[in-house]
This record gives C-alpha cells, structure tokens and sequence, in this order.
C-alpha cells in the first residue's frame, strides 16, 4: 500500500503547470515505476481525474479572479462616490461659508451707504426747512407776502391772489388804520 501511495504522488502533476499531461507523459510514468504495473483502466480513470480537478482548477480560478475583479471594482466605485461626496460637503461648507462672508460684507456696505443716505437727507431737510417755497408752486420762493406766504415770481402771486386775500395778514393788519384800503400787492410790494 506504501508502495501504491508513492505510485500515486509519483503521478500527480503539480498545479503550477496548467497543461494536462499527454499519453506520452503517462507512459514515462509507468515506465519509470519500473515493476509495478498499473492498470490501462486505472490510468485512465487517474488521467480522468487528474483531468477533472485540473478543470475544476481552472473553473475556480477564473470564477476567484471574476468574483475579486467585480469586488475590487465595487470598492473602488464605493471608495470614488465616498471621495465624492466628501469633496461635495467640503465644497458646500466652504459655499456657505463664502456666502455667509459675502453676505455680511453687502449688509455692511448697504448699512452704510443707507447711513451716508440718511445723513445727506438730513442736512438737505434741514436746509429745506430753512428755506420758503412757493405758494402756487412748490419752486424755492424770492418773494414774501406775509408771514407763511411767498411767491417764487410774480405770476404765481399774481396767480393765488385770489385766493389768498382773504387770509393776507398785511391787508387785515392795515384795515384797522385810517386812511387808504390797500390794494392787492404789486410787485414793489412784495420785494420789500
């Protein structure tokens, strides 16, 4: 038995050579085995087997190198959209915090510019306030009648006359007096 197990590793081919052995090759065998006979039948179903497990082999093989391949692949897909998606967050984190920035430079700048605006509005409604402005119509009035009427030309008092005799404080303050009933302002008048 000793001797048939040793027949056997004697006949094995070893993995690393991928070719299946031919006649030839199983005639070396038994030829270099010397007294021991080995079985056509025998030979055969060994060769068959040995055939078999190298196919098997094979099969395996391919099947680990595909089942690697796709397992690699999957990993570096996951690995890429992990990538991805990290340089996406850092993208948006760095997005909103350049919009954050920009967003308290343009309230700044508009705070501002709405306090030079409210500034200059000031001093020119101040200087507005000093001024008197036309009766008949809203234009910076020369000529001044009573104490909250004037005129920026003659026309336009000429104009409002009508309407504004009756409240003239210069002809209610000269009615009291004796002498002549003033007449509507003439333009003498109102440049006094």
């Amino acid at each position: 038995m000793a001797n048939g197990n040793s027949t056997l590793q004697d006949m094995k081919v070893e993995f690393n050579d991928m070719s299946v052995p031919s006649d030839y090759e199983t005639q070396s065998v038994t030829g270099q085995l010397g007294d021991l006979y080995v079985d056509d039948k025998m030979r055969r179903m060994i060769v068959d087997l040995q055939r078999h497990w190298l196919t098997d082999y094979h099969q395996s093989r391919e099947k680990a190198l595909v089942d690697l391949t796709e397992k690699l692949h999957e990993e570096f897909r996951i690995d890429q959209e992990k990538c991805k998606q990290d340089l996406m967050d850092q993208f948006k984190v760095e997005l909103d915090a350049t919009k954050a920035e920009l967003e308290q430079k343009h309230n700044e700048s508009l705070q501002q510019e709405i306090n030079k605006l409210i500034e200059k509005q000031g001093k020119e409604l101040a200087a507005a306030k000093k001024k008197q402005w036309c009766w008949q119509c809203d234009k910076e009035a020369m000529y001044h009648c009573c104490w909250n009427t004037a005129y920026c030309s003659v026309p336009c008092q000429q104009g409002h006359w009508t309407q504004h005799r009756k409240f003239c404080r210069r002809k209610k303050g000269n009615m009291g007096a004796p002498g002549p009933q003033p007449k509507p302002h003439s333009t003498m008048d109102m440049m006094e």
